[in-house]
């Protein structure tokens, strides 16, 4: 085998093209709605997104959210999975009954991950793991934002066949384990269903977000979603 010859001269990647989210001048119209109790982290939340000259709006509670909603606006609903009194899973309910089709992001604590990944099995378009990271805020919203106007046919086919393929990669005994996890159960949940301990069921979601090359939980949660979907579609 003939290798090439290092020219000592790095290759710059090109950095991808903006999308039409990410230029405020080009944006249509596109609201983020927030519901968070903690005023510090909503307060944060709000600041780091108005940088971004995207419309916000929040609230402390699911049933101030609730009352305010009434029109369908294009958007994306930032929720907070615990709140007081109505819950995000209640609020979720309460939507889908009126005909809301408004995406919903769901925040969770990494003890909440299960009830998270059922809210998605009912309908909630994606979740973001406690602290929230300002960027991975941004890149749902971005992705909520594809949803109503720029979704691309043959980006969501190559994101799928990358999927398919990391999948093919896994063991027998990974993909048993990513089925439980994608169903919303705990790592000790998986060890009981398995006769194996919860140590190596940690194991084998570290191998599996590996070879899977998921950036966390929810990456992982989500694009199993999407390969599930489109797999009971065809």
């Amino acid at each position: 085998m003939q290798h090439k010859r290092r020219t000592g001269r790095r290759t710059e990647k090109k950095a991808p093209p903006l999308t039409e989210f990410e230029q405020p001048k080009k944006r249509q119209p596109f609201t983020v709605f927030l519901v968070e109790d903690d005023q510090a982290v909503r307060a944060s939340l709000v600041e780091a997104i108005g940088e971004h000259k995207i419309a916000i709006r929040d609230y402390m509670t699911a049933m101030e959210f609730y009352r305010d909603y009434r029109e369908p606006v294009p958007g994306v609903l930032i929720l907070d999975l615990r709140l007081p009194g109505m819950s995000g899973t209640e609020l979720q309910e309460k939507l889908a009954e009126d005909g809301f089709e408004l995406p919903i992001i769901m925040i969770s604590g990494h003890a909440d991950v299960p009830m998270a990944v059922r809210a998605m099995k009912n309908g909630a378009f994606d979740f973001l793991c406690k602290p929230v990271k300002v960027e991975d805020l941004l890149s749902a919203a971005a992705r909520a934002y594809a949803y109503f106007y720029d979704v691309d046919p043959e980006v969501l086919e190559e994101e799928l066949e990358d999927t398919e393929d990391s999948i093919n990669r896994l063991t027998g005994r990974e993909r048993q384990v990513l089925d439980h996890v994608v169903d919303g159960l705990s790592s000790r949940e998986i060890a009981q269903e398995l006769g194996v301990s919860t140590k190596t069921v940690e194991a084998h979601r570290a191998r599996i977000n590996d070879k899977m090359r998921a950036d966390n939980v929810s990456h992982l949660i989500r694009m199993c979603f999407a390969y599930r979907e489109d797999n009971e579609a065809t």
